[in-house]
Protein backbone atom coordinates (compact mmCIF):
# COMPACT_ATOMS: atom_id res chain seq x y z
CA UNK A 1 0.00 0.00 0.00
CA UNK A 2 1.21 3.66 -1.08
CA UNK A 3 0.30 6.71 1.36
CA UNK A 4 -0.44 9.87 -0.58
CA UNK A 5 0.28 12.86 1.10
CA UNK A 6 -0.87 15.04 -0.93
CA UNK A 7 -4.55 16.24 -1.75
CA UNK A 8 -4.98 14.73 -5.06
CA UNK A 9 -6.64 11.66 -6.73
CA UNK A 10 -3.50 9.79 -7.87
CA UNK A 11 -5.57 7.90 -10.77
CA UNK A 12 -6.63 11.11 -12.59
CA UNK A 13 -3.82 14.05 -11.77
CA UNK A 14 -0.69 14.34 -10.51
CA UNK A 15 1.52 16.50 -8.32
CA UNK A 16 4.26 18.27 -10.47
CA UNK A 17 3.29 21.28 -12.58
CA UNK A 18 2.89 20.34 -16.36
CA UNK A 19 5.86 21.55 -18.31
CA UNK A 20 4.91 20.05 -21.77
CA UNK A 21 2.28 17.40 -22.64
CA UNK A 22 1.70 15.98 -26.48
CA UNK A 23 -0.82 13.34 -27.90
CA UNK A 24 -0.36 10.20 -29.96
CA UNK A 25 -2.91 10.19 -32.30
CA UNK A 26 -1.70 6.74 -33.37
CA UNK A 27 -1.23 5.37 -29.98
CA UNK A 28 -4.20 7.23 -28.37
CA UNK A 29 -2.25 8.30 -25.48
CA UNK A 30 -1.15 11.81 -24.12
CA UNK A 31 2.76 12.15 -22.29
CA UNK A 32 2.67 14.64 -19.56
CA UNK A 33 6.10 16.01 -18.63
CA UNK A 34 6.52 17.41 -14.93
CA UNK A 35 9.87 18.04 -13.31
CA UNK A 36 12.37 15.29 -14.27
CA UNK A 37 9.49 12.36 -14.94
CA UNK A 38 7.08 11.74 -18.13
CA UNK A 39 3.55 10.07 -16.89
CA UNK A 40 1.82 8.72 -19.73
CA UNK A 41 -1.94 8.82 -19.76
CA UNK A 42 -4.90 6.60 -22.02
CA UNK A 43 -6.74 9.23 -23.87
CA UNK A 44 -9.97 6.90 -24.14
CA UNK A 45 -10.42 6.42 -20.61
CA UNK A 46 -8.48 8.85 -18.79
CA UNK A 47 -5.63 6.44 -16.36
CA UNK A 48 -2.16 6.33 -15.99
CA UNK A 49 -0.54 3.69 -18.30
CA UNK A 50 2.75 3.94 -16.80
CA UNK A 51 5.58 6.60 -15.29
CA UNK A 52 9.17 7.34 -16.60
CA UNK A 53 10.56 8.87 -13.21
CA UNK A 54 13.36 10.74 -12.98
CA UNK A 55 14.57 9.79 -16.42
CA UNK A 56 16.69 13.02 -17.28
CA UNK A 57 19.17 14.59 -15.00
CA UNK A 58 16.80 18.24 -14.96
CA UNK A 59 13.40 19.02 -15.82
CA UNK A 60 12.37 18.32 -18.77
CA UNK A 61 11.68 21.67 -21.39
CA UNK A 62 10.87 19.85 -24.82
CA UNK A 63 9.28 16.55 -25.88
CA UNK A 64 8.51 14.96 -29.14
CA UNK A 65 7.98 11.50 -30.89
CA UNK A 66 9.50 9.78 -34.14
CA UNK A 67 7.76 9.18 -36.73
CA UNK A 68 6.10 5.59 -35.81
CA UNK A 69 4.87 7.15 -32.46
CA UNK A 70 7.14 4.42 -31.10
CA UNK A 71 9.92 6.75 -29.74
CA UNK A 72 9.93 9.79 -27.42
CA UNK A 73 12.88 12.15 -27.37
CA UNK A 74 13.28 14.17 -24.65
CA UNK A 75 15.27 18.00 -24.01
CA UNK A 76 15.84 19.43 -20.18
CA UNK A 77 16.93 23.03 -18.89
CA UNK A 78 20.41 21.44 -18.93
CA UNK A 79 20.23 20.91 -22.34
CA UNK A 80 20.01 17.15 -21.75
CA UNK A 81 18.77 14.66 -25.13
CA UNK A 82 17.29 11.46 -24.44
CA UNK A 83 15.31 9.27 -26.67
CA UNK A 84 13.13 7.01 -24.57
CA UNK A 85 10.95 3.37 -26.25
CA UNK A 86 7.53 4.39 -25.39
CA UNK A 87 6.15 0.84 -24.06
CA UNK A 88 8.99 -0.30 -21.98
CA UNK A 89 10.34 3.17 -20.74
CA UNK A 90 13.56 2.69 -21.04
CA UNK A 91 16.32 4.97 -22.24
CA UNK A 92 17.48 3.89 -25.52
CA UNK A 93 20.00 6.27 -26.27
CA UNK A 94 21.40 9.54 -25.46
CA UNK A 95 21.53 12.47 -28.51
CA UNK A 96 24.66 14.91 -27.88
CA UNK A 97 23.87 17.35 -25.67
CA UNK A 98 23.72 21.11 -26.23
CA UNK A 99 25.90 22.18 -22.69
CA UNK A 100 28.72 22.78 -23.86
CA UNK A 101 31.97 24.43 -22.33
CA UNK A 102 33.83 25.55 -24.69
CA UNK A 103 30.92 28.27 -25.56
CA UNK A 104 30.98 29.30 -21.92
CA UNK A 105 27.01 29.76 -21.89
CA UNK A 106 24.96 29.65 -18.78
CA UNK A 107 22.07 28.94 -20.47
CA UNK A 108 21.73 25.36 -22.56
CA UNK A 109 17.72 24.92 -22.23
CA UNK A 110 16.38 22.86 -25.27
CA UNK A 111 14.00 24.91 -26.53
CA UNK A 112 12.28 22.79 -29.76
CA UNK A 113 13.22 19.44 -30.66
CA UNK A 114 11.39 17.81 -33.85
CA UNK A 115 11.53 14.84 -35.83
CA UNK A 116 11.92 14.96 -39.36
CA UNK A 117 9.80 11.92 -40.66
CA UNK A 118 11.70 9.56 -43.60
CA UNK A 119 14.34 11.44 -43.21
CA UNK A 120 15.30 9.82 -39.65
CA UNK A 121 16.65 12.90 -38.42
CA UNK A 122 15.96 15.18 -34.96
CA UNK A 123 16.40 18.53 -35.10
CA UNK A 124 17.17 20.05 -31.23
CA UNK A 125 17.30 23.92 -30.57
CA UNK A 126 18.54 25.40 -27.10
CA UNK A 127 18.77 28.77 -25.79
CA UNK A 128 22.65 28.66 -26.28
CA UNK A 129 21.84 30.08 -30.10
CA UNK A 130 22.81 26.74 -31.88
CA UNK A 131 20.25 24.26 -33.53
CA UNK A 132 21.67 20.27 -33.80
CA UNK A 133 20.45 18.22 -36.73
CA UNK A 134 20.99 14.40 -35.20
CA UNK A 135 20.94 11.14 -36.92
CA UNK A 136 18.44 8.63 -35.42
CA UNK A 137 20.16 6.35 -33.80
CA UNK A 138 18.08 2.78 -35.08
CA UNK A 139 18.89 4.47 -38.88
CA UNK A 140 22.62 4.67 -37.65
CA UNK A 141 22.99 1.54 -36.17
CA UNK A 142 21.31 -0.27 -39.73
CA UNK A 143 24.17 1.60 -41.78
CA UNK A 144 27.05 -0.31 -39.67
Amino acid sequence: MFQFSKPFTPNVSDDNPISVAIFSHKRFEIYVAGEKSIKIWNARNGKPVRTIKNCIGSEITKMCLDHDHRKLIVGSTNGELKIFDILSGINTFDLHSHADPAHHETNYEISYIGYAGTDYTIITIGWDNVIKVHLDEDQESKKH
